[in-house]
């Protein structure tokens, strides 16, 4: 998954994930901690090394949390640019529907009576418009909401083993350097 990315050319309705940059595309989800942690971990130990079974585990145990609370903060990086995204384009076809608005307010003073009829209907069609737009973005900021925190639990989760994890190798340490100390 490294180094790739959802190009427009192959994926036609991808989004720009910067506003400021509109060439910088979202990525899929890419595990690369993980999977540099998974990689570690297969791999065969290294003969010199002369960490204990325990410490061993400690360690693979921490690489893996690593990458689960990495990867946890780039698929919500991926969600916030993909909202912010997503509205951009919201607000923009806003801005556009307000425009027209006004043209034809401006077109309707110049014009007979008969014609005004018929721009009454395009006004009350633009507005039906833009009134269906500021329901998806409410429907987006919603859904995107229950995405942040349905990641951001997970977050918390990885973070709380982390540091418990963290606590108990600590606690570990010192106790096998009372034990190494009291014995020489």
């Amino acid at each position: 998954m490294e180094g790739h990315y959802l190009s427009p050319e192959v994926y036609p309705n991808i989004v720009a994930t910067s506003p400021g940059n509109p060439r910088k595309t979202a990525t899929p989800f890419a595990h690369k901690e993980l999977k540099k942690s998974l990689e570690a971990i297969a791999s065969s130990p290294d003969p010199n090394r002369k960490n204990s079974l325990l410490e061993d585990m400690f360690s693979d145990k921490a690489r893996t949390l690593k990458a689960s609370v990495n990867a946890l903060l780039e698929e919500i990086q991926l969600r916030e640019d993909l909202n912010d995204s997503h509205f951009g384009k919201i607000d923009g076809e806003v801005r556009r529907l307000h425009t027209e608005l006004m043209e034809l307010d401006n077109i309707a003073d110049c014009y007979p009576f008969d014609l005004t009829r018929a721009i009454d209907e395009a006004r009350a069609k633009i507005k039906s418009d833009v009134l269906e737009l500021e329901k998806e973005r409410r429907q987006e900021g919603l859904e995107s909401w229950r995405d942040l925190m349905f990641l951001k639990k997970y977050l918390m989760g990885s973070l709380k083993d982390y540091w418990e994890m963290t606590r108990r190798r600590g606690v570990l340490g010192e106790f096998n350097n009372k034990a190494l100390n009291g014995h020489n």
